[in-house]
C-alpha cells in the first residue's frame, strides 16, 4: 500500500476510483449525467456515495460503470462509507436498514448509532469504510474523532475494514494521522475527493490493476492491493464549495440545527465525564 501525494495522472497505468462522490440526489451539485461525461474525460471512475440516499446511484449506472456506495450519517456525527458489488444488494441493504431511519434533515444524520450502521451493513456483504475518520472542523464526522473526544468508545474501530486516509477536504494532518492508523492496525486504505461539485471530483482516487471493473476494485480494496491518490483542497477550493453547498440546506435549516444541537451536546456530555 503506497499513498502517492499529487493529482493522478490519467496516462500512469492503473484504474483510478474516487471513491467518495455526491450527487443532486443529496446535497451536491453534479448530475448524474454531467458526472459520467466528466468521468469519462478524466479517464477513471468513482463510486457515488450520496448521504443516506441511493438514487444517485442508480442513476450514474444509467450513465457510466461505477461502484454502487452510501454515505451514512450515524447519530452521533461519524459518516461511515459502504461499498457493495451490485446495486441490487445495496438497495436491498438501503430498504431494509437505511431509508426509514432518516431524520427530518436527510442529508445529515439517521436515527442510527456508528456500531450498529457498522455491524448492519458488513453483515450485508458491505465494504465499511470510515469516511474522513478525523474530521470535519469541530463536528465529530469522522469515526476516529469520534473516539478521540469521547463520543465513541474505542471499540467503534475495531470492525471497520478501512479508513479513508486521503481524502481531499480534510488537513494534511488530518490524512495523515488516517493513513498511520491503517496501517498500524493493517487497514484497507482508500482515496476520495469528498466532492459536491464537478471539479473537485477525482482530486483524490484509489488505484488499481489496469482495467479493473468496479466489482474487482472493491476486491483489490478489500485485499489491500490497491494505491492512494491525490491532495487536499487548498483553502480556497474548500471556501468555493461550501458556498455552493450552503443554499441546498437552507430548506433544512431548522432540522439542520437542531441535529447539530444534539451531537454537540452529546460531546459535551462526553467531555465532563
Amino acid at each position: 500500500m503506497s499513498v502517492i501525494r499529487r493529482i493522478w495522472n490519467n496516462d500512469e497505468e492503473g484504474a483510478a476510483y474516487d471513491m467518495h462522490v455526491h450527487t443532486t440526489a443529496s446535497d451536491a451539485l453534479i448530475s448524474p449525467k454531467d458526472l459520467a461525461k466528466y468521468l469519462n474525460k478524466k479517464h477513471m471512475s468513482c463510486a457515488v456515495t450520496d448521504h443516506n440516499v441511493i438514487s444517485g446511484v442508480k442513476k450514474t449506472l444509467e450513465y457510466a460503470d461505477i461502484i454502487p456506495g452510501i454515505e451514512i450519517s450515524a447519530s452521533e456525527g461519524p459518516h461511515l462509507l459502504v461499498y457493495f458489488e451490485r446495486y441490487s444488494d445495496l438497495e436491498t441493504y438501503y430498504l431494509d436498514k437505511i431509508r426509514d431511519k432518516r431524520t427530518l434533515c436527510p442529508h445529515l444524520a439517521t436515527k442510527l448509532g456508528t456500531e450498529e450502521i457498522i455491524e448492519s451493513a458488513k453483515n450485508a456483504g458491505g465494504l465499511v469504510i470510515a469516511a474522513h475518520p478525523y474530521g470535519y472542523g469541530i463536528a465529530v464526522r469522522g469515526v476516529m474523532k469520534g473516539i478521540i473526544t469521547g463520543v465513541l468508545p474505542e471499540s467503534a474501530a475495531d470492525n471497520l475494514d478501512g479508513l479513508e486516509v486521503l481524502c481531499s477536504g480534510l488537513t494534511r494532518g488530518c490524512n495523515r494521522c488516517a493513513e498511520n492508523f491503517a496501517a498500524e492496525h493493517n487497514l484497507c486504505m482508500t482515496g476520495g475527493s469528498d466532492a459536491h461539485v464537478l471539479w473537485d471530483a477525482g482530486f483524490s482516487v484509489s488505484v488499481g490493476s489496469a482495467g479493473a471493473r468496479p466489482s474487482e476494485m472493491l476486491e483489490e480494496i478489500r485485499q489491500n492491493k490497491t494505491r492512494v491518490a491525490g491532495m487536499e483542497r487548498n483553502f480556497a477550493r474548500k471556501a468555493v464549495q461550501g458556498l455552493c453547498m450552503t443554499p441546498l440546506y437552507i430548506p433544512w435549516l431548522f432540522p439542520l440545527l437542531y441535529t447539530h444541537m444534539q451531537q454537540h451536546i452529546l460531546r459535551i456530555k462526553s467531555m465532563m465525564k
